[in-house]
């Protein structure tokens, strides 16, 4: 390298301190989108986050989960709506099952990255949330899969991190029927070839 063409240390120094002052008036890389769902508030982690739907026709599953909403076109895809708070057992109360109308007022879509056609019911938006907004703690095994982590804001709120993949994992919401409604398939009889 040709040494007329090495930068000086005071000219990199130059251009290291300029970089830096402008890394700390860029606004933070969010990480989260901030829902809420029957007066339960919950972390989404933006990767696994897709787009959000205002709800269309919603067609009921005959003997579904009580927390399984139904199903919806969504962009031409068959989508699963359901109710996370119910399925986590984390809402205040049990709520009455609400009308189709009423079954959130936003549907927030799974990543499609994820492979399953799904979304969340909200009904509150709360914005995009930031590391250092946050300051995180254990769920002690208070919540079944599907919540990663309890989170507690500067005003005090509480939070749940979801962890999409893991509660598509889960036993309970791979199993969408009520007890006694699962089809099981008959086996087929072999049938003798005819020679």
């Amino acid at each position: 390298m040709n040494p007329s063409k090495r930068p000086s240390l005071q000219s990199f120094e130059t251009e290291l301190a300029r970089k830096l002052a402008e890394a700390s008036q860029r606004p933070q890389q969010a990480g989260w989108l901030a829902l809420g769902f029957q007066g339960v508030r919950v972390l989404l982690p933006l990767s696994q986050a897709g787009e959000i739907f205002v709800p269309t026709p919603l067609q009921r599953l005959p003997h579904g989960q009580p927390w399984v909403v139904g199903v919806a076109d969504m962009r031409g895809t068959m989508c699963l709506i359901f109710d996370w708070s119910r399925l986590l057992d984390c809402a205040p109360q049990a709520p009455a099952p609400a009308p189709v109308e009423q079954a959130g007022a936003y549907w927030v879509g799974f990543n499609p990255a994820m492979g399953v056609h799904a979304a969340l019911c909200v009904d509150r938006l709360y914005g995009l949330r930031h590391d250092n907004d946050l300051e995180f703690g254990s769920t002690e095994g208070r919540y079944p899969p599907g919540v990663s982590r309890l989170a507690r804001d500067a005003q005090g709120e509480q939070w749940l991190e979801l962890d999409l993949p893991a509660l598509c994992a889960s036993a309970a919401f791979q199993d969408l029927l009520l007890p006694g409604f699962s089809r099981s398939v008959p086996a087929v009889p072999a049938v003798p070839l005819l020679t």
